[in-house]
């Protein structure tokens, strides 16, 4: 009920900011940034949260405002994973310092998904949000690579993606963990005048922009100093309070504690999804393993150049 409530709210709200900007700005582009996860269950029983999750967050106010978008705008940083009331902290993924799991596939999937229910709209996506906390910015290089190739495999698809904002320009102070996790391509020493330091990815996403392509080079140095980092067990700062469950809690830590890079291929179209992880699916596939005919996977070349192309926002 109270849910319904505020979401009319904020409907009407909506409707009375675009009946102000027709009226005072006609020629006025207007739509949301509409935040978004792709979140999975750890066990069985998880499913119905899922879904309930999914049914409540995803498409509700959208529907609710869908006649009067001229664009969809995407946040998207990762994927979560369900269990029981709380998210699992999976120990094979890769997280940023604020706990959002990496998952390029998962922009991927949220922009099919979103253009398969709003195609009839006729109207394009932009990504509003898409980054990663890294202090370390060995995460984020790969990050920024893999999310873009994910966008550009949905617009191969005819995903009309028409921008691509990257969260964040410099160091940031966030709400639930204040200035902690560092968001920014452009690092901020607050010890010294607050001084601005562009770090590696700054000057990759420079080269993006400019350029117009990811590379095939690109690509493979910045996952390769990422998997250097995991090999010998390198370090990073994570700002999450985790209890014995593997559960994370809402609020950021004051002081970090240091979490390993993992090893997992997350990479763009190599992410493996597990299987559910409760006591009785695992037993289930312990049983059926003789029966299972087990296929190795075979390795993954590296993808050829590609070209970013750009959309007219007509």
């Amino acid at each position: 009920m109270q849910n319904s409530i505020f979401l009319s709210l904020l409907i009407n709200f909506y409707n009375i900011l675009c009946s102000f900007f027709s009226s005072t700005l006609s020629k006025t582009k207007v739509g949301v940034a509409h935040h978004v996860s792709f979140t999975r269950p750890y066990g069985l029983f998880d499913i119905a949260a899922v879904t309930l999750s999914n049914s409540l967050t995803l498409f509700p106010y959208l529907d609710g405002i869908s006649d009067r978008l001229d664009f969809i705008g995407i946040n998207y940083y990762g994927q979560e994973v369900i269990s029981g009331a709380g998210l699992k902290l999976v120990e094979t993924d890769e997280y940023s310092e604020s706990g959002r799991g990496v998952y390029p596939d998962g922009l991927y999937r949220m922009l099919i998904q979103f253009h398969e229910r709003y195609k009839h709209l006729n109207v394009p996506f932009i990504i509003t949000e898409n980054g990663v906390a890294d202090e370390t910015d060995i995460i984020r290089r790969p990050y920024l690579i893999e999310h873009l190739l994910a966008i550009y495999a949905a617009m191969i698809t005819g995903v009309p993606v028409l921008g691509y904002l990257f969260w964040t320009i410099s160091d940031n102070w966030e709400w639930a963990d204040g200035y902690g996790p560092k968001f920014g391509l452009v690092a901020v020493d607050r010890a010294n005048n607050l001084a601005r330091i562009p770090r590696p990815s700054y000057h990759l996403f420079t080269k993006v922009v400019t350029t117009g392509k990811v590379t095939r080079g690109d690509r493979a140095r910045a996952w390769n100093d990422l998997r250097v980092a995991a090999k010998v067990k390198k370090t990073r700062p994570f700002y999450r309070a985790v209890d014995k469950r593997g559960l994370m809690y809402a609020g950021g830590l004051d002081e970090p504690m240091q979490r390993p890079f993992v090893e997992r291929d997350w990479r763009f179209g190599h992410y493996e999804m597990e299987g559910l992880q409760d006591p009785l699916s695992r037993l289930s596939r312990l049983i059926l393993l003789p029966f299972s005919l087990i296929r190795k996977r075979k390795p993954q070349k590296d993808d050829a150049e590609l070209v970013l192309q750009s959309l007219e926002f007509s």
